[in-house]
């Protein structure tokens, strides 16, 4: 039987399928291709601003509603252990990657090849302990009106993104993860949203991916 897919794993496979895609382009990176460095530093942007506003919303809205279901005691301070190693990750990879865009030399394609390379270790060790442990308490909680609300907060603080956000959702996802949405999403709304709302997206960043 096909996983049914949350709307949190749904974000985790588009991280995932990024960051895999970040390595391979840098260590297939054309040195000093100023094009080509403008291009990854322009998706790199946008993976960056959703993974920091995951880990807000994780932080802020989500985890404080299912903490007082969590059998496990010490799972959600592992959890925040992890969301600081990635923040300390994310901060040498944000800052590797500008300098490779400041000078797209092979020197630093592969500098930035390799805090990347980091980042994807410490973010997938975190993603697969999150949705061992806590995505079960996040279903369970799934349609009461406690996770509605927060759901609705979560859309409402990125209402200005959604656009971007859902087209970057459905860039490579594979068939789960489309089903996933379409069940969360009326399909024809999330066509229009990620059409019409995503048009900068598919412009800017699906064709770095092409």
């Amino acid at each position: 039987m096909t996983e049914q897919k949350s709307m949190n794993t749904i974000i985790h496979s588009a991280f995932r399928r990024d960051l895999a895609r970040f390595e391979a382009a840098l260590t297939a990176f054309p040195a000093g291709s100023r094009t080509r460095a403008d291009q990854l530093a322009g998706a790199w942007n946008n993976f960056s601003l959703q993974l920091h506003d995951h880990h807000r919303d994780e932080e802020t809205i989500f985890w404080p509603l299912l903490t007082p279901f969590v059998t496990i005691p010490t799972l959600m301070g592992e959890l925040e252990a992890e969301h600081a190693r990635m923040v300390t990750a994310l901060d040498a990879a944000d800052s590797a990657m500008k300098a490779f865009d400041a000078d797209p030399s092979a020197a630093n394609a592969a500098t930035a090849h390799d805090a990347v390379a980091a980042l994807d270790g410490v973010i997938r060790t975190h993603l697969d302990h999150e949705e061992r442990d806590l995505e079960p308490v996040s279903v369970a909680q799934e349609g009461t009106p406690q996770m509605k609300a927060a759901t609705k907060a979560v859309r409402q603080a990125h209402k200005g993104n959604s656009g971007t956000f859902f087209a970057w959702l459905l860039d490579g996802a594979g068939p789960d993860d489309k089903a996933g949405l379409r069940r969360q999403i009326p399909g024809p709304v999330l066509f229009v949203v990620a059409r019409v709302g995503g048009r900068d997206y598919a412009r800017r960043i699906a064709p770095v991916w092409s």
